[in-house]
């Protein structure tokens, strides 16, 4: 059985076109919309919140949801965890002021019942959901590492 070593790292995954990229971060768009939009009613509904509070609490779940989404689903990379981290939360966290600053604006602004208050966080989340796809692809998890160079040779 062979080891994996730092000289022999293992292999990295297959490189995800632009477009599969694209089409699974559409599809996640959709499912975020209506995650974001049904905790909220849900907020509201049973627990009486405010749209204030129940936004704030839809938009970090739909959030932590849709991490896993694009970690393990869309934007697969070869490069670990670890390595993602900090940058994946510098993204997150900006998108989500961009994302709750915007939607509770417009929520109030609109309304959050019925179909309005879908067509507020379907917008919100267009928007900021491109943000995130542009920091996404090109900078939390990007295709796969730079190939390593090879030390120069030192001539004596």
């Amino acid at each position: 059985m062979e080891s994996t070593t730092l000289s022999n790292p293992p292999p990295a995954r297959p490189k995800q076109p632009l477009v599969n990229r694209l089409g699974f971060f559409l599809l996640g768009g959709v499912g975020s919309t209506l995650l974001n939009k049904n905790i909220l009613a849900a907020t509201q509904h049973f627990w009486g919140w405010p749209v204030v509070a129940g936004y704030a609490f839809s938009a970090a779940s739909t959030a932590v949801v849709f991490f896993l989404w694009s970690y393990f689903i869309n934007f697969r990379t070869s490069r670990v965890w670890k390595n993602c981290l900090g940058r994946y939360i510098a993204c997150v966290l900006l998108a989500l002021l961009m994302n709750y600053l915007i939607g509770v604006c417009g929520l109030k602004r609109f309304g959050s019942a019925g179909l309005i208050g879908y067509l507020v966080i379907g917008c919100v989340q267009s928007f900021t959901g491109g943000i995130k796809f542009l920091l996404y692809h090109f900078w939390v998890f990007p295709y796969a590492d730079a190939p390593a160079k090879e030390p120069a040779a030192v001539s004596s």
